[in-house]
């Protein structure tokens, strides 16, 4: 049966559903009682939880899913010695001979297989039963809406988290709607996925539909997020180990990252993290007897966990909560057999990951930058060279899949995607050149390779703007949040310092383009509007910097001079006055050719002397810290405005 067949089927039960529960409601209305269902709208009511972890309530909850405890631990060597005795036991007859010391062996084996982690060590045997706030009446969107927008999410046309239900089968994401509107004691892990599904659908709906139907999805956009807002504020501490529960936090570490909320988003993303390595998703040994079906979800679950802690862990500098020495299932690959593109596509997300995981670890954690030189040097190359793989797998992927994604998703969607792709990996690579060591005699704060590979970010990213340009779909949202505010964007912080210290203008024309490129930006989320406002700033500081270089007399411009190194100071720069001998945090050789003609300016100047009056910066400070910069610029107005 196919997919669209499966669909209708689903839709026309549901209308047999409806007319059956109005009959209800209206027998129900006739008896005296009260039940508020309705064609249009039907309000849910989350019910009530009752705190009670030693309760029958909790354990039932954890019966989904059996806490895994590591090699390790106490049990894992308990269980050896219990199969060592087994097999000793076997070999020497003892079954016959000695039945007293058989009868304590099967005691032992019992007493391993019923040790509960979940039920004992994740309860509070002496808590007092109480019930936590109850929550408002829930108001969900139409139903019928809701079935014709998983119709659409079916046929692909969807940019958001639609790509999940490739994953989420459709039969189980309808039940979980049919759970919400029409079970009063549903799962609050099944009322935020719902919530955060449709959310997403009719987000991504509304841009392409009639401007009436527009505001009418939008409507019920906001609805979903409300309610969506509303549980994950109240989420408790303590949270059921099922795949349910994961999923949930899932949803909703995707919903923070698409508003740019890291902390959010890493504080839901860890939870899951935890409750993934809690029911042994991340070990072979775990999970080798599931049923193909069950293997390929949690995997699923897991390594959307994966790509997101990895991800992040590189935007707000933390260690990765998963290891990736612990992980004994297998990584998807691209060179595994696909039946969807969208299944090629999503092992180039886990593989961005991987590499932004351990570009954190091994060249940002606070370890990492204690390393000798040769050690720093050495991990550069590596990662560039992944990097550089995982281009070639990018390439291969597109090239494989592209016709038929297209069929699927639309040129566009598709294009955009490997467009952006490209941003991020060239951005990702121009932070990694970053933190190679100096080279002996380098007169510029970065290194030809990483001057050239934010170069090349932004010429990306300029072809991702003009492909947003010529598309009717508005992808300026996901790509700000998926992309530019994903990672520590440094491409453009690197060629600000470059125009800083050579006036080159091409380069300061790049900063100009890319500043211009992103203006309607601001109007998407506050994140993306700040992000604008700091380059914005930086963009005006450099010009003003090249226009004061290029046109100050060598007597007049000598106070002025003074002051702007003491605007740069404050900036993260050091004037000659202020140097340290041998302590050189920039990273480059040499200027490029296209540099040397304005080596020197009008002043008489000599820009190596300009340079050197600039070596020092303190080379964490444009790494990942843009919000502490656009406040100190905010609070920095009237420097910025002389300048």
């Amino acid at each position: 049966m196919s997919s669209e067949r499966k669909i209708d089927l689903i839709d026309s039960r549901l209308e047999k559903a409806i007319r059956l529960l109005e009959k209800l409601q209206a027998s129900e209305l006739s008896d005296g009682s009260s039940w508020p269902l309705g064609n249009s709208q039907i309000s849910t009511q989350t019910p009530l939880s009752v705190s009670t972890p030693a309760s029958d309530s909790t354990q039932t909850k954890w019966a989904h899913g059996q806490a895994v405890e590591g090699d390790s631990s106490l049990a894992a060597h308990s269980a050896f010695a219990n199969e060592f005795l087994q097999k000793v036991v076997a070999t020497n007859s003892l079954q016959a001979s000695s039945p007293e010391l058989c009868d304590t062996l099967d005691e032992l084996s019992s007493i391993l297989t019923q040790g509960d982690v979940a039920g004992d060590e994740l309860a509070y045997p002496h808590a007092r039963p109480i019930q936590r706030a109850n929550l408002p009446g829930y108001e969900m969107p139409p139903l019928k809406k809701a079935i014709a927008l998983i119709r659409m999410a079916n046929a692909k046309q969807l940019v958001g988290s639609g790509w999940i239900y490739e994953f989420l089968p459709f039969q189980r994401f309808t039940d979980m709607c049919l759970d919400v509107y029409f079970n009063d004691n549903h799962s609050e892990a099944n009322f935020i996925t719902v919530n955060a599904g449709l959310y997403s659908l009719f987000w991504d709906y509304s841009f392409q539909v009639v401007p009436q139907e527009k505001d009418e999805c939008i409507t019920h956009a906001h609805l979903c997020r409300d309610n969506l807002e509303t549980v994950l504020s109240n989420l408790p501490l303590h949270l059921s180990a099922t795949s349910d529960t994961i999923l949930a936090l899932l949803f909703g570490a995707f919903y923070a990252i698409e508003f740019s909320k890291p902390s959010l988003s890493w504080t839901l993303s860890a939870k899951g993290s935890e409750l993934c390595q809690t029911l042994g998703y991340h070990r072979l040994a775990s999970v080798k007897n599931d049923k193909q079906e069950d293997f390929q979800y949690k995997q699923f679950l897991f390594w959307s966990i994966y790509f997101i802690d990895k991800s992040l862990s590189l935007r707000l500098g933390r260690p990765s909560t998963i290891p990736d020495w612990d992980i004994t299932v297998p990584r998807p690959s691209t060179n595994d057999p696909h039946s969807e593109p969208v299944l090629a596509y999503f092992v180039l997300s886990i593989e961005t990951a991987r590499c932004q995981g351990n570009i954190y670890e091994m060249l940002y954690s606070p370890n990492s930058m204690t390393q000798p030189d040769q050690v720093k040097q050495s991990r550069v190359e590596a990662l560039v060279s992944d990097l550089r793989n995982l281009e070639a797998k990018t390439w291969e992927t597109n090239t494989k899949w592209f016709e038929e994604a297209k069929e699927q998703s639309g040129e566009d969607l598709i294009n955009f995607f490997y467009i952006s792709e490209n941003v991020l990996r060239l951005s990702l690579l121009t932070l990694v050149h970053r933190a190679a060591p100096p080279l002996p005699g380098s007169v510029t704060t970065f290194n030809y390779s990483c001057i050239a590979a934010a170069r090349a970010t932004l010429e990306k990213h300029e072809e991702c703007i003009a492909l947003m340009h010529k598309s009717s779909t508005s992808y300026l949202a996901t790509y700000m949040h998926w992309t530019l505010l994903f990672t520590p964007f440094i491409p453009f912080i690197v060629i600000f310092c470059h125009v800083i210290e050579t006036q080159d203008e091409a380069d300061l024309a790049r900063l100009q383009a890319f500043v211009t490129s992103i203006q309607s930006a601001s109007s998407i989320s506050e994140p993306a509007a700040k992000l604008h406002r700091l380059f914005q700033v930086l963009c005006k500081i450099a010009m003003g910097y090249v226009k004061f270089r290029f046109s100050a007399a060598p007597l007049d411009g000598w106070q002025d001079s003074s002051k702007i190194d003491t605007y740069l100071d404050a900036l993260g720069f050091s004037s000659a006055s202020a140097c340290i001998p041998g302590r050189q945090h920039h990273l480059i050789p040499q200027h490029d050719s296209s540099n040397r003609e304005a080596e020197t300016n009008d002043a008489g100047t000599s820009a190596d002397a300009t340079n050197d009056e600039l070596r020092v910066m303190n080379p964490m400070m444009w790494m990942a810290n843009s919000a502490e910069l656009e406040e100190w610029l905010e609070n920095n107005e009237v420097m910025t405005g002389s300048i």
